[in-house]
């Protein structure tokens, strides 16, 4: 038998008969890296999170310093943390040369710059998809980083992985401020380092096969992290019980308490109601791009606008100048009042929470007492259906019964303007009737309601005002039915001509 051979076999019988040297060393390796990560993670995730959705002069220079750091050899922090805890250094006095606490330390500083970066390209990417949702619900930079943390936190474990992977496995870092002391501080990467030298294969292998095992093993975990996520985001995805297929919904059932009650304004001539935002001469560009022409639009208090054309037209950028959401590149955007305004996009964000966190975490974010908000909540879930299913995770649900959740959550939120964004796309012509219905009970409140679209049917059952858009301008203002009756400018025609096509 081959030397090799014979080194393989003592390897795997040290192992199999659990010999104590190398379950010490294991064990130590294991302890050191585990408790670097918890450090160094805890740190890196708050960090990383808070620099995903923060926007503050020098961020670009800040990210360029945080992924160099990643580059970082492991010998250069551990030569740092040696001068740091040498007895002439700032933290000489703690006597942790040497010691189980100095590797920790340094692999501590190790792990830090992997899960910050990792963790702040996560939330980032989050935020960019999702943050202007929760903006318009309230939350601030703090309880969005937090948040869209917690709702990639699958991502975010496969983030700790590799961070376990890059401490467990590094050398140099361990090697300068533990000093390979055996039975002290001696650990998997240093003993194969020490045992090879000394031509003791069998212990070096022994713990290259642990150490590969480990590897295995956790990213075998983060695979199956990954695919119990996927499959709870695909639930099963049945069509909740309904209570009422025609508006309006009321508290338990009695007729006498609509669960918005219509209001006044609602019937007041349009000639009488007050401005509640307008825009002069206004527009928006992004880069060398017009995405919206110079315009000037008022919207009054109970008015019912739609906001018509093609795609690409500047619907939605219009829709969020006038949320708010979106700053004017020219001109000036007025809110005349202090009414609460909400928005629901097209593809509305929930959490991986059950239905009834998503929209107790809209009210709480409202400034209710999370008592108030969980009451509310539940009663506006039970009303509108929702009640046999309003513990199930919010992301595994269809695409109607999320547009129909996130109508409810505004709904909670009882907002005097609700901004829409295409919430009928993509949606079956059941799933759109239930949402239809629910726009409608927000219209027969008093709320003021603008909405993109680009249904013409819709418009016509919705709105009491149309205005058009295309290539970025606005070219058409009109009542409703002046919109479908009247003649209108070419563009308008034909967009009127190709959608009845």
């Amino acid at each position: 038998m081959s030397d090799l051979s014979t080194s393989l076999v003592t390897a795997a019988q040290l192992i199999v008969d659990g010999n104590a040297s190398l379950v010490a060393i294991v064990g130590r390796s294991l302890a050191v890296s585990a408790l670097a990560v918890l450090i160094g993670g805890a740190v890196g995730l708050l960090l990383g999170a808070w620099l995903g959705v923060a926007r503050y002069p020098g961020r670009p220079l800040v990210l360029v310093l945080l992924n160099s750091l990643l580059a970082v050899p492991s010998v250069v922090v551990g030569l740092v943390v040696y001068l740091m805890l040498s007895r002439t250094g700032p933290l000489g006095f703690l006597g942790w040369l040497f010691s189980f606490q100095a590797m920790v330390v340094a692999q501590s500083l190790l792990v830090l710059p992997v899960v910050t970066a990792l963790t702040r390209q996560v939330v980032e990417s989050a935020e960019a998809t999702h943050g202007e949702q929760w903006r318009s619900l309230g939350a601030g930079t703090l309880a969005r980083a937090v948040l869209l943390a917690f709702d990639e936190r699958h991502a975010l474990f496969m983030v700790f992985v590799t961070a376990f992977s890059r401490a467990i496995t590094e050398v140099g870092a361990v090697m300068i401020v533990g000093g390979n002391i055996d039975g002290f501080t001696r650990v998997m990467t240093t003993a194969i380092a020490l045992e090879t030298s000394k031509g003791d294969l069998p212990l070096a292998l022994a713990l290259g096969f642990v150490l590969l095992a480990v590897m295995l093993a956790l990213h075998g975990l983060a695979a199956f992290v990954q695919y119990a996520r996927s499959r709870m985001d695909t639930g099963v995805q049945e069509n909740p019980p309904v209570a009422s297929r025609h508006p309006p919904y009321f508290i338990d059932g009695d007729q006498s308490k609509p669960l918005i009650a219509p209001a006044v304004v609602g019937e007041m001539p349009e000639g009488q109601r007050g401005r509640v935002i307008s825009l002069e001469s206004t527009s928006v560009k992004f880069g060398a791009q017009t995405a919206l022409a110079p315009c000037s639009l008022s919207i009054a208090k109970g008015e019912r606008v739609v906001l018509l054309g093609a795609n690409g037209s500047g619907k939605s950028t219009l829709l969020r100048l006038l949320h708010g959401q979106q700053k004017p590149s020219s001109g000036e955007r007025t809110s005349h009042t202090d009414a609460r305004q909400v928005m629901v996009f097209q593809q509305p964000h929930m959490l991986r929470v059950s239905a009834l966190l998503n929209v107790t975490l809209a009210l709480w974010f409202a400034g209710k007492s999370w008592k108030t908000a969980k009451g509310d909540a539940l009663q506006a879930l039970s009303a509108m259906g929702f009640e046999g299913i309003m513990h199930r995770n919010a992301r595994a649900m269809s695409v109607g019964q999320r547009q129909r959740l996130a109508l409810v959550r505004a709904w909670a939120l009882r907002p005097d303007i609700l901004f829409l964004d295409e919430p009928t796309a993509s949606l079956d012509p059941s799933a759109r009737r239930e949402v239809e219905l629910l726009i409608q009970q927000f219209a027969d409140s008093g709320c003021t309601l603008v909405f993109a679209s680009h249904n013409l049917g819709q418009a016509k059952r919705l709105a009491t005002r149309v205005v058009y858009l295309e290539g970025g301008k606005l070219l058409v203002d009109l009542p409703t039915k002046d919109f479908f009756n009247k003649e209108l400018p070419n563009e308008a025609a034909l967009f009127l001509q190709g959608e009845r096509v």
